[in-house]
Protein backbone atom coordinates (compact mmCIF):
# COMPACT_ATOMS: atom_id res chain seq x y z
CA UNK A 1 0.00 0.00 0.00
CA UNK A 2 3.26 2.13 0.82
CA UNK A 3 4.65 2.12 -2.76
CA UNK A 4 1.11 2.40 -4.47
CA UNK A 5 0.54 5.74 -2.45
CA UNK A 6 3.94 6.99 -3.18
CA UNK A 7 3.67 6.16 -6.99
CA UNK A 8 0.00 8.22 -7.07
CA UNK A 9 2.21 11.25 -4.58
CA UNK A 10 4.76 11.29 -7.26
CA UNK A 11 2.35 11.30 -10.32
CA UNK A 12 0.43 13.96 -8.86
CA UNK A 13 3.75 15.95 -7.89
CA UNK A 14 5.02 15.21 -11.67
CA UNK A 15 1.83 16.54 -13.43
CA UNK A 16 1.78 19.99 -11.05
CA UNK A 17 4.91 21.04 -13.04
CA UNK A 18 3.53 19.20 -16.45
CA UNK A 19 1.16 20.08 -18.98
CA UNK A 20 0.08 20.47 -22.56
CA UNK A 21 3.00 22.15 -24.64
CA UNK A 22 2.92 24.82 -26.77
CA UNK A 23 2.99 22.78 -30.14
CA UNK A 24 0.11 20.29 -29.94
CA UNK A 25 1.27 16.48 -30.89
CA UNK A 26 -1.44 15.88 -33.40
CA UNK A 27 -2.35 18.95 -33.99
CA UNK A 28 -1.38 21.27 -37.55
CA UNK A 29 2.35 20.94 -36.58
CA UNK A 30 2.12 17.64 -35.33
CA UNK A 31 4.90 15.41 -34.03
CA UNK A 32 3.56 12.88 -31.63
CA UNK A 33 6.93 12.71 -30.16
CA UNK A 34 5.91 15.71 -28.08
CA UNK A 35 3.84 13.42 -26.09
CA UNK A 36 7.04 12.85 -23.98
CA UNK A 37 6.83 16.74 -22.57
CA UNK A 38 3.33 16.07 -21.14
CA UNK A 39 4.70 14.46 -18.07
CA UNK A 40 3.05 11.04 -18.38
CA UNK A 41 3.66 8.82 -15.74
CA UNK A 42 1.25 5.95 -16.63
CA UNK A 43 -1.69 7.13 -17.93
CA UNK A 44 -3.22 10.54 -20.15
CA UNK A 45 -6.21 11.43 -22.05
CA UNK A 46 -6.00 14.76 -24.16
CA UNK A 47 -8.52 15.95 -26.40
CA UNK A 48 -7.79 18.75 -28.72
CA UNK A 49 -9.33 21.44 -31.41
CA UNK A 50 -7.69 24.03 -33.26
CA UNK A 51 -9.24 26.01 -36.09
CA UNK A 52 -7.88 29.42 -37.85
CA UNK A 53 -9.59 31.51 -40.40
CA UNK A 54 -8.19 33.66 -42.82
CA UNK A 55 -9.83 36.24 -45.77
CA UNK A 56 -8.86 38.82 -47.76
CA UNK A 57 -12.36 39.42 -48.69
CA UNK A 58 -14.55 41.26 -46.47
CA UNK A 59 -13.64 44.28 -43.85
CA UNK A 60 -14.70 44.30 -40.61
CA UNK A 61 -17.30 47.18 -42.01
CA UNK A 62 -18.57 44.60 -44.68
CA UNK A 63 -18.95 42.21 -42.38
CA UNK A 64 -21.11 44.19 -40.03
CA UNK A 65 -23.00 45.47 -43.06
CA UNK A 66 -23.83 41.41 -43.69
CA UNK A 67 -24.96 40.43 -40.44
CA UNK A 68 -27.51 43.79 -40.76
CA UNK A 69 -28.40 42.76 -44.15
CA UNK A 70 -27.13 46.51 -45.69
CA UNK A 71 -25.20 47.27 -48.50
CA UNK A 72 -21.40 46.16 -48.93
CA UNK A 73 -19.10 48.65 -50.02
CA UNK A 74 -17.20 47.49 -52.41
CA UNK A 75 -14.12 49.63 -54.19
CA UNK A 76 -10.26 49.54 -54.50
CA UNK A 77 -9.93 50.40 -50.75
CA UNK A 78 -11.97 48.07 -49.43
CA UNK A 79 -10.60 45.39 -52.01
CA UNK A 80 -6.79 46.90 -51.90
CA UNK A 81 -5.44 43.49 -51.04
CA UNK A 82 -7.63 41.33 -53.33
CA UNK A 83 -6.37 43.93 -56.21
CA UNK A 84 -2.53 42.93 -54.86
CA UNK A 85 -2.90 39.17 -54.70
CA UNK A 86 -6.62 38.02 -55.57
CA UNK A 87 -9.17 36.25 -53.50
CA UNK A 88 -8.13 34.18 -50.67
CA UNK A 89 -9.77 32.16 -47.98
CA UNK A 90 -8.43 29.77 -45.99
CA UNK A 91 -9.22 27.15 -43.14
CA UNK A 92 -7.07 24.87 -41.88
CA UNK A 93 -8.75 22.27 -39.05
CA UNK A 94 -7.78 19.69 -36.80
CA UNK A 95 -9.09 17.73 -34.04
CA UNK A 96 -9.86 14.64 -31.81
CA UNK A 97 -8.26 13.08 -29.37
CA UNK A 98 -5.30 10.78 -27.82
CA UNK A 99 -4.49 8.35 -25.17
CA UNK A 100 -0.82 8.37 -23.86
CA UNK A 101 -0.05 5.12 -22.07
CA UNK A 102 3.41 5.05 -20.80
CA UNK A 103 5.01 1.42 -20.06
CA UNK A 104 8.92 2.01 -19.60
CA UNK A 105 10.81 3.13 -22.43
CA UNK A 106 8.10 2.90 -24.91
CA UNK A 107 5.08 4.49 -25.07
CA UNK A 108 1.72 3.59 -26.78
CA UNK A 109 -0.09 6.65 -28.59
CA UNK A 110 -3.78 5.63 -29.94
CA UNK A 111 -5.44 8.70 -31.78
CA UNK A 112 -8.77 10.07 -33.61
CA UNK A 113 -8.27 12.58 -35.48
CA UNK A 114 -10.26 14.74 -38.01
CA UNK A 115 -7.90 17.23 -39.85
CA UNK A 116 -7.00 19.23 -42.86
CA UNK A 117 -7.49 22.15 -44.89
CA UNK A 118 -10.42 24.39 -47.09
CA UNK A 119 -8.66 26.97 -49.28
CA UNK A 120 -9.57 29.43 -52.33
CA UNK A 121 -8.23 31.13 -54.09
CA UNK A 122 -8.85 33.52 -57.12
CA UNK A 123 -6.39 35.43 -59.42
CA UNK A 124 -6.21 39.17 -58.41
CA UNK A 125 -7.77 40.07 -62.25
CA UNK A 126 -11.07 38.86 -61.18
CA UNK A 127 -10.67 42.22 -58.46
CA UNK A 128 -9.36 44.64 -60.85
CA UNK A 129 -12.90 43.19 -63.12
CA UNK A 130 -15.14 44.26 -60.03
CA UNK A 131 -13.49 47.73 -59.08
CA UNK A 132 -10.53 48.53 -61.28
CA UNK A 133 -10.27 51.14 -63.81
CA UNK A 134 -12.73 50.35 -66.35
CA UNK A 135 -11.33 49.56 -69.78
CA UNK A 136 -13.34 50.75 -72.67
CA UNK A 137 -14.06 48.80 -76.25
CA UNK A 138 -12.59 45.59 -74.06
CA UNK A 139 -13.34 41.81 -73.84
CA UNK A 140 -11.91 39.75 -71.67
CA UNK A 141 -12.42 35.89 -70.78
CA UNK A 142 -10.65 33.25 -68.72
CA UNK A 143 -11.08 30.04 -66.87
CA UNK A 144 -9.71 28.92 -63.53
CA UNK A 145 -9.94 25.55 -62.44
CA UNK A 146 -8.77 24.36 -59.13
CA UNK A 147 -10.19 27.53 -57.00
CA UNK A 148 -10.69 25.75 -54.33
CA UNK A 149 -9.02 23.53 -52.41
CA UNK A 150 -10.83 20.90 -49.73
CA UNK A 151 -8.59 17.96 -48.25
CA UNK A 152 -10.33 16.96 -44.91
CA UNK A 153 -10.15 13.22 -43.56
CA UNK A 154 -10.97 11.49 -40.28
CA UNK A 155 -8.17 9.22 -38.90
CA UNK A 156 -7.66 6.76 -36.55
CA UNK A 157 -4.33 5.36 -36.06
CA UNK A 158 -1.86 4.47 -33.72
CA UNK A 159 2.05 5.89 -32.82
CA UNK A 160 4.73 4.26 -31.19
CA UNK A 161 7.03 6.55 -28.98
CA UNK A 162 10.50 5.22 -28.19
CA UNK A 163 13.36 7.57 -27.09
CA UNK A 164 13.34 10.68 -29.65
CA UNK A 165 11.34 8.23 -32.25
CA UNK A 166 8.29 7.04 -33.26
CA UNK A 167 6.49 5.81 -35.66
CA UNK A 168 2.53 5.76 -36.52
CA UNK A 169 0.03 3.45 -38.70
CA UNK A 170 -3.01 5.45 -39.73
CA UNK A 171 -6.42 4.35 -41.10
CA UNK A 172 -8.58 7.37 -42.83
CA UNK A 173 -11.35 8.06 -44.44
CA UNK A 174 -12.25 11.06 -46.84
CA UNK A 175 -15.14 13.80 -45.11
CA UNK A 176 -14.69 16.84 -47.54
CA UNK A 177 -12.23 16.40 -50.78
CA UNK A 178 -12.22 18.68 -54.01
CA UNK A 179 -12.01 17.54 -57.48
CA UNK A 180 -10.03 19.72 -58.80
CA UNK A 181 -10.52 18.97 -62.09
CA UNK A 182 -14.19 19.64 -62.19
CA UNK A 183 -14.07 22.86 -59.52
CA UNK A 184 -13.80 25.72 -62.23
CA UNK A 185 -14.74 29.12 -62.77
CA UNK A 186 -15.37 30.84 -66.14
CA UNK A 187 -14.85 34.51 -66.09
CA UNK A 188 -15.83 37.13 -69.17
CA UNK A 189 -15.92 41.12 -69.44
CA UNK A 190 -17.00 43.11 -72.44
CA UNK A 191 -17.41 46.92 -72.85
CA UNK A 192 -18.08 49.47 -74.88
CA UNK A 193 -18.54 53.43 -75.16
CA UNK A 194 -21.59 53.44 -77.14
CA UNK A 195 -24.28 52.56 -75.31
CA UNK A 196 -22.02 53.51 -72.15
CA UNK A 197 -21.69 50.05 -70.78
CA UNK A 198 -19.54 47.19 -68.79
CA UNK A 199 -20.66 43.46 -67.58
CA UNK A 200 -19.05 41.10 -65.76
CA UNK A 201 -20.57 37.81 -65.93
CA UNK A 202 -19.16 34.49 -63.98
CA UNK A 203 -20.02 31.14 -63.61
CA UNK A 204 -18.88 28.56 -61.49
CA UNK A 205 -19.11 24.97 -60.43
CA UNK A 206 -17.97 22.89 -57.49
CA UNK A 207 -17.45 19.26 -56.76
CA UNK A 208 -16.85 17.51 -53.76
CA UNK A 209 -16.61 13.92 -52.85
CA UNK A 210 -17.01 12.45 -49.33
CA UNK A 211 -17.54 9.22 -47.62
CA UNK A 212 -20.06 10.86 -45.38
CA UNK A 213 -23.59 11.89 -46.92
CA UNK A 214 -23.65 15.16 -47.68
CA UNK A 215 -27.30 16.20 -46.46
CA UNK A 216 -25.73 14.55 -43.01
CA UNK A 217 -22.80 17.16 -43.28
CA UNK A 218 -24.85 20.25 -44.29
CA UNK A 219 -27.64 19.28 -40.87
CA UNK A 220 -24.79 18.23 -38.43
CA UNK A 221 -26.44 15.20 -37.96
CA UNK A 222 -23.57 13.94 -35.67
CA UNK A 223 -24.82 9.92 -35.12
CA UNK A 224 -24.97 9.13 -38.80
CA UNK A 225 -21.97 11.02 -39.46
CA UNK A 226 -19.79 8.77 -37.19
CA UNK A 227 -21.99 5.95 -38.38
CA UNK A 228 -20.82 6.66 -41.82
CA UNK A 229 -17.23 7.09 -40.50
CA UNK A 230 -16.85 4.05 -38.76
CA UNK A 231 -17.45 1.91 -41.43
CA UNK A 232 -15.11 -0.27 -41.96
CA UNK A 233 -14.11 -1.07 -45.03
CA UNK A 234 -12.65 0.70 -48.29
CA UNK A 235 -10.44 2.64 -45.52
CA UNK A 236 -7.67 4.42 -46.57
CA UNK A 237 -3.85 3.19 -45.29
CA UNK A 238 -1.24 5.56 -44.34
CA UNK A 239 1.89 6.04 -41.85
CA UNK A 240 4.08 8.62 -40.28
CA UNK A 241 7.24 9.10 -38.82
CA UNK A 242 9.67 11.74 -37.02
CA UNK A 243 12.11 12.59 -34.73
CA UNK A 244 11.53 15.23 -31.73
CA UNK A 245 13.63 15.58 -28.55
CA UNK A 246 13.25 19.08 -25.89
CA UNK A 247 14.45 21.32 -28.56
CA UNK A 248 14.35 20.50 -32.17
CA UNK A 249 11.84 17.89 -34.29
CA UNK A 250 10.58 16.87 -37.82
CA UNK A 251 7.86 14.63 -39.08
CA UNK A 252 6.60 13.35 -42.92
CA UNK A 253 2.79 12.50 -42.24
CA UNK A 254 0.24 11.27 -44.78
CA UNK A 255 2.48 9.08 -46.37
CA UNK A 256 -0.16 7.11 -48.11
CA UNK A 257 -0.14 3.06 -49.16
CA UNK A 258 -3.63 2.48 -50.09
CA UNK A 259 -6.28 5.05 -50.87
CA UNK A 260 -9.61 5.83 -49.22
CA UNK A 261 -13.03 5.14 -51.21
CA UNK A 262 -15.36 8.09 -51.37
CA UNK A 263 -18.87 6.90 -51.93
CA UNK A 264 -20.58 10.22 -52.36
CA UNK A 265 -20.82 13.23 -54.29
CA UNK A 266 -21.80 17.25 -54.16
CA UNK A 267 -22.17 19.34 -57.03
CA UNK A 268 -23.17 23.58 -56.86
CA UNK A 269 -23.54 25.23 -59.61
CA UNK A 270 -23.94 29.23 -59.41
CA UNK A 271 -24.04 32.12 -61.99
CA UNK A 272 -23.66 35.74 -61.20
CA UNK A 273 -23.54 38.83 -63.29
CA UNK A 274 -22.70 42.36 -62.76
CA UNK A 275 -23.64 45.32 -65.36
CA UNK A 276 -22.31 49.13 -65.26
CA UNK A 277 -24.34 51.69 -67.44
CA UNK A 278 -23.91 55.30 -67.76
CA UNK A 279 -25.55 58.36 -68.95
CA UNK A 280 -24.13 61.94 -68.94
CA UNK A 281 -22.01 61.70 -65.33
CA UNK A 282 -24.90 59.10 -63.88
CA UNK A 283 -23.84 55.19 -63.56
CA UNK A 284 -26.10 52.73 -62.96
CA UNK A 285 -25.06 49.21 -61.10
CA UNK A 286 -27.24 45.93 -61.33
CA UNK A 287 -26.09 42.91 -59.93
CA UNK A 288 -27.59 39.16 -60.36
CA UNK A 289 -27.10 36.02 -59.14
CA UNK A 290 -28.97 32.29 -59.11
CA UNK A 291 -27.45 29.32 -57.58
CA UNK A 292 -28.31 25.92 -58.68
CA UNK A 293 -30.09 23.64 -56.27
CA UNK A 294 -27.15 21.27 -54.96
CA UNK A 295 -26.93 18.19 -56.47
CA UNK A 296 -26.03 15.31 -54.29
CA UNK A 297 -25.48 11.68 -55.84
CA UNK A 298 -23.92 8.31 -54.25
CA UNK A 299 -21.31 7.50 -56.41
CA UNK A 300 -22.23 4.29 -59.01
CA UNK A 301 -18.18 3.44 -58.80
CA UNK A 302 -16.41 4.97 -55.48
CA UNK A 303 -13.04 8.01 -56.19
CA UNK A 304 -9.74 6.93 -55.26
CA UNK A 305 -9.04 9.82 -52.22
CA UNK A 306 -5.61 10.76 -50.82
CA UNK A 307 -4.65 13.51 -48.15
CA UNK A 308 -1.06 15.43 -49.78
CA UNK A 309 1.94 14.07 -47.51
CA UNK A 310 3.05 16.82 -44.80
CA UNK A 311 6.21 17.49 -43.28
CA UNK A 312 6.24 20.02 -40.18
CA UNK A 313 9.29 21.01 -38.24
CA UNK A 314 9.57 22.62 -34.80
CA UNK A 315 12.41 24.49 -32.99
CA UNK A 316 12.00 25.67 -29.34
CA UNK A 317 13.60 26.41 -26.26
CA UNK A 318 11.61 25.63 -22.44
CA UNK A 319 13.05 27.69 -20.39
CA UNK A 320 11.83 30.22 -17.57
CA UNK A 321 12.17 32.51 -20.84
CA UNK A 322 10.84 30.54 -23.46
CA UNK A 323 10.44 30.31 -27.72
CA UNK A 324 9.78 28.66 -30.49
CA UNK A 325 9.47 28.40 -34.23
CA UNK A 326 7.37 25.56 -36.33
CA UNK A 327 6.11 25.11 -39.31
CA UNK A 328 4.26 23.08 -41.54
CA UNK A 329 4.14 21.94 -45.38
CA UNK A 330 1.47 19.97 -47.51
CA UNK A 331 2.27 18.77 -50.94
CA UNK A 332 -1.02 20.47 -52.12
CA UNK A 333 0.60 23.80 -51.82
CA UNK A 334 -0.35 24.72 -48.18
CA UNK A 335 1.54 26.13 -45.47
CA UNK A 336 1.92 27.87 -42.41
CA UNK A 337 4.73 28.98 -40.23
CA UNK A 338 4.53 30.28 -36.28
CA UNK A 339 6.75 31.47 -33.89
CA UNK A 340 6.22 32.48 -30.07
CA UNK A 341 8.03 33.95 -27.05
CA UNK A 342 6.79 34.10 -23.29
CA UNK A 343 7.18 33.31 -19.61
CA UNK A 344 6.96 29.59 -18.43
CA UNK A 345 6.49 29.66 -14.76
CA UNK A 346 6.41 25.57 -14.78
CA UNK A 347 2.98 25.71 -12.58
CA UNK A 348 1.79 27.91 -15.54
CA UNK A 349 2.46 29.93 -19.25
CA UNK A 350 1.73 33.05 -20.80
CA UNK A 351 2.89 33.33 -24.30
CA UNK A 352 2.60 35.55 -27.50
CA UNK A 353 2.21 34.05 -31.18
CA UNK A 354 2.82 35.28 -34.51
CA UNK A 355 1.73 32.94 -37.58
CA UNK A 356 1.47 33.78 -41.07
CA UNK A 357 0.01 31.37 -44.72
CA UNK A 358 -0.19 32.50 -47.72
CA UNK A 359 -3.26 34.09 -46.93
CA UNK A 360 -3.35 35.93 -43.49
CA UNK A 361 -0.96 37.11 -40.34
CA UNK A 362 -2.17 35.62 -37.09
CA UNK A 363 -1.85 37.10 -34.08
CA UNK A 364 -1.96 35.06 -30.85
CA UNK A 365 -2.49 35.33 -27.18
CA UNK A 366 -1.82 31.91 -25.41
CA UNK A 367 -2.04 30.54 -21.73
CA UNK A 368 -1.15 26.84 -20.08
CA UNK A 369 -2.52 25.78 -16.66
CA UNK A 370 -2.25 23.07 -14.51
CA UNK A 371 -5.28 21.86 -12.03
CA UNK A 372 -3.30 19.16 -10.51
CA UNK A 373 -4.20 15.76 -12.64
CA UNK A 374 -6.14 18.53 -15.56
CA UNK A 375 -3.94 20.54 -17.49
CA UNK A 376 -4.86 23.02 -20.32
CA UNK A 377 -3.40 24.95 -23.05
CA UNK A 378 -5.60 27.67 -24.80
CA UNK A 379 -4.86 29.97 -27.69
CA UNK A 380 -7.21 33.18 -29.21
CA UNK A 381 -6.46 34.38 -32.50
CA UNK A 382 -6.94 37.29 -34.35
CA UNK A 383 -6.04 37.04 -38.33
CA UNK A 384 -5.87 39.79 -40.74
CA UNK A 385 -4.68 40.24 -44.57
CA UNK A 386 -1.88 42.76 -43.14
CA UNK A 387 0.80 41.89 -40.77
CA UNK A 388 -1.00 45.87 -38.43
CA UNK A 389 -4.37 45.65 -39.02
CA UNK A 390 -6.25 48.62 -40.09
CA UNK A 391 -9.67 50.18 -40.76
CA UNK A 392 -9.65 48.15 -44.15
CA UNK A 393 -8.17 45.22 -42.94
CA UNK A 394 -10.01 41.70 -43.56
CA UNK A 395 -10.15 40.55 -40.01
CA UNK A 396 -10.55 36.07 -39.23
CA UNK A 397 -10.18 34.39 -36.20
CA UNK A 398 -8.36 31.01 -34.75
CA UNK A 399 -8.84 28.84 -31.43
CA UNK A 400 -6.55 25.84 -30.02
CA UNK A 401 -7.35 24.00 -27.14
CA UNK A 402 -5.79 20.96 -25.33
CA UNK A 403 -6.90 19.70 -22.61
CA UNK A 404 -4.96 16.56 -20.85
CA UNK A 405 -6.10 14.82 -17.51
CA UNK A 406 -4.46 11.74 -15.43
CA UNK A 407 -1.29 10.55 -14.33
Amino acid sequence: MRRIRTFVIFGLLISVFGFSVVIQPFGLFGNASLVRNDFTTLLKVAPFVEIELGQNVLTLENINALLNEEELKLDSTTLADALSNGFSFSLPVSLGAYVHLKLGDLRLVPYTRIDGNIKMNLPKTFAELLVGDTQIDTTYESSYSGFLIANITANNGLALVLGDFYVAGNVFVPVLYSDISQTFMNVSYTSSATPAQASVNLDATVKMYSRVHFDYLSNLDIGKIINSLNEFKDLGISFEFGYGNDNFGFAVRNIVLTPAKAYYSFELITNASINYTGEGTNITLEATNSTSEPIVAMLLTPVDVAPPIQITGYWKSDGFLMWGIMGSYWFDGNWVVKGYAGINFEIARLYYMLGFNPVSYSHTIGAGVNLFILNADLKLSMTSNSLFPGENSTPGFGVALTLSGGL
